[in-house]
């Protein structure tokens, strides 16, 4: 036995998203960073190929006005009518009380992660007919908000889209939607296409506050970078105002834009504002969020690096060193500043900044950088062995990993195992490629480490959640039509809500009681008056037999002529899902083998760039033994240079001194310049 709620569950999951993969055209983009609207040096990886649309196939009576863009919303009216047509549908009215008793069990859902169960049970609600009486009040406003909010986390950004843009339509600005705007803002900053938000958010911008219209700008301005359009980029950057979540981002990327246009004073100025805590507004601090301190380090850095540009060395050591100890930027700002000191000569401040990153002890994206210019710095310092020592080390450790990623690069079915062992999580080295394990656990590290690389794993694991999400429907499918197949199997869960068959059977039970007590009665009968009675009560059980026989014909009729027009709906519509998701599911297969494809091939590209980067440092290390060789070669040319004047070594002049020989327990007593008989034992008399 099964009860509705199972049934519109399905029904709502697979509306609500299971359809996300073909409704959204970034559902298979990569998800974003913990700070996605903060700027990165890394470059973008090339978009992936989005799904192809499935032709919609829910029934011609679906109304025509979706509120969802996509046919998510005509497919859960469409299951609602055919579960009303066979009163199978919910029976206990919608009121605002239990729009709150909902919304307290979805926000519950979506504390716990369970995204999915959410959508399906905002999406029955929201696509009743009988919500639409409730849309504008503040629980149908929510039940609105949380639906397209959660739809477009879980990267069905369309049918997102279409139900946010239902809350910027008050003529007033209220809670949800300031809530809307912020969440169209955020799902446009991710999605591939921005300028479809932009258009949404339009008629948005006279209503909105301040602070989002800045957040609106700030959109603005990063389509305009995506499209190669600067100008018009720094002209929405400006209008982003300090109260806007996205200020010292707008602020920064005004630099940057400057600085790639040549004006490095302009774009020092810039990053000033974000990076100095005397120039920074006060509003954008308190509305910044975490996010603010993260750019913050950023500025700190591109301040670092104007400066270094300009071979101002001493400005860029105290720009890096404003970076705090507790930022991710940290290891970064501390190798570029000693590279800026090894370039200024101060080979003793690069040295300390040196060993502060290594005694951090964590890994970075510097580490083999670090390690030249550690040994490059000993040079400098004429430290020659000590500099021949870490660079022999650092041969010894990354020549054979560039040697294992060129052979791993040229073979593609090597490259296949290692992808798919570095995606599932497992030991690289367990993946069937021949070399060493520890060199090819180096060559996975390195691989992680590459932006492009990143982008296509983060893409391919949104598609496979989505595919998993489908493999979930089409069970709960595939169990709905088992249970439809069988008669009298679906029940209403709601009380009051009685079927005909079930009507007729308590009108049976009733009146064969009220025979019984007819029965009972004419026994026991006696008078004239209540034979009258009893004969007036027997023509009217009669009467109520006749009507109830007439019933049991009509619901008969209509049961035999029912199913061609209403009792087939609902197995139909749940077969035509299921095809539909099948489909859905085929194409998503279809787009993993190409994301696959995508992957593996930048994976080889990635592969390339550690072999050049490897090779570029395995030249300069070499380069570098053999400056130790001639740096040795010129120190004893030196050395037999001041012996022929007479100048001894240091470590000549440091052997005649006697302190060098003494041990822990005894003391040296300089002699000067007089006699202490009383310490020669056995010399008394020698004069």
């Amino acid at each position: 036995m099964v009860g509705l709620g199972s049934l519109s569950r399905t029904a709502g999951i697979l509306a609500g998203l299971g359809l996300a993969l073909v409704a959204s055209p970034s559902a298979a983009q990569p998800a974003p960073s913990a700070a996605s609207d903060a700027p990165s040096a890394a470059p973008s990886a090339p978009a992936a190929p989005s799904a192809p649309k499935a032709p919609s196939k829910a029934p011609s009576k679906a109304p025509s006005k979706a509120p969802g863009k996509s046919s998510g919303a005509a497919s859960m009216r469409a299951y609602q009518e055919a579960l009303r047509a066979q009163r199978l549908g919910a029976s206990a009215p919608i009121s605002r009380q239990r729009l709150k008793d909902e919304l307290r069990e979805v926000e519950a859902k979506l504390g716990e992660g369970r995204r999915d169960e959410a959508i399906g049970q905002l999406v029955y609600v929201v696509e009743s007919d009988r919500f639409d009486a409730f849309a504008n009040t503040e629980e149908g406003r929510a039940c609105l908000f949380w639906l397209g909010d959660s739809l477009g986390r879980a990267g069905a950004q369309l049918p997102a889209r279409g139900y946010l843009e239902r809350l910027l339509t008050v003529p007033k600005a209220d809670l949800w939607f300031r809530r809307a705007v912020r969440s169209l803002v955020d799902f446009g900053l991710e999605s591939d296409n921005p300028t479809d938000f932009l258009k949404a958010l339009e008629a948005a911008k006279a209503k909105a506050p301040p602070e989002q219209r800045s957040d609106i700008a700030y959109l603005e301005g990063r389509a305009h970078e995506r499209m190669k359009r600067p100008t018009q980029a720094l002209a929405a950057f400006a209008r982003v105002a300090p109260r806007s979540r996205f200020w010292a981002q707008a602020t920064y990327l005004s630099g940057l834009i400057e600085v790639e246009r040549g004006q490095l004073a302009k774009g020092e100025a810039l990053f000033c504002k974000v990076a100095d805590p005397k120039a920074t507004p006060k509003q954008a601090l308190l509305f910044g969020g975490s996010d603010f301190f993260r750019v913050r380090d950023l500025a700190r850095l591109a301040l670092g690096r104007v400066a270094h540009e300009q071979l101002r060395f001493d400005d860029a050591r105290y720009y890096y060193y404003l970076v705090p100890a507790d930022s991710e930027s940290l290891p970064e700002a501390l190798y570029e500043s000693a590279t800026g000191r090894y370039e200024a000569k101060d080979y003793r401040g690069a040295r300390d900044l040196l060993d502060e990153l290594k005694a951090r002890g964590v890994h970075h994206a510097y580490e083999d950088e670090a390690w030249i210019l550690d040994a490059y710095v000993d040079l400098a310092s004429c430290e020659f062995p000590k500099a021949d020592r870490k660079l022999k080390e650092f041969l010894r450790r990354y020549e054979p990993v560039r040697d294992a990623t060129r052979a791993l690069r040229t073979d593609k079915q090597a490259v296949r195992r290692f992808v798919a062992a570095i995606e599932s999580g497992a030991d690289p080295a367990a993946s069937g490629v021949l070399g060493d394990a520890r060199q090819i656990r180096a060559v996975a590290a390195l691989l992680r480490l590459d932006a492009a690389y990143g982008a296509a794993s983060r893409r391919l694991a949104r598609l496979e959640h989505q595919q998993r999400g489908l493999r979930v429907t089409l069970g709960e499918l595939t169990d709905t039509q088992a249970v439809l197949a069988k008669p009298g199997e679906l029940r209403p869960e709601a009380d009051g809500a009685m079927t005909p068959e079930d009507s007729l059977a308590a009108i049976d039970a009733q009146l064969g009681e009220l025979r019984r007590l007819v029965r009972e009665a004419s026994g026991k009968v006696k008078g004239a008056q209540a034979k009258a009675e009893l004969e007036s009560l027997t023509k009217a059980l009669a009467a109520l037999e006749k009507r109830a026989a007439d019933a049991r014909s009509q619901t008969r009729e209509a049961a035999s002529a029912g199913p061609a027009s209403t009792g087939a709906a609902l197995p139909g519509l749940v077969a035509e899902e299921r095809a539909r998701a099948a489909e859905l599911y085929n194409q998503g297969s279809r787009l993993r083998a190409t994301l696959i494809a995508q992957q593996e091939k930048l994976a080889v590209e990635a592969l390339l760039r550690v072999e050049k980067r490897l090779s570029r440092l395995i030249r300069r290390a070499r380069l570098g033994r053999i400056e130790t060789v001639l740096g040795r070669k010129r120190a004893l040319e030196l050395e037999v240079e001041a012996l022929s004047q007479g100048l001894l070594p240091q470590q000549a002049v440091d052997s005649l001194d006697a302190a060098r020989y003494l041990r822990s327990d005894e003391e040296y007593w300089p002699f000067d310049g007089e006699d202490w008989e009383d310490e020669y034992v056995g010399g008394e008399g020698l004069r």
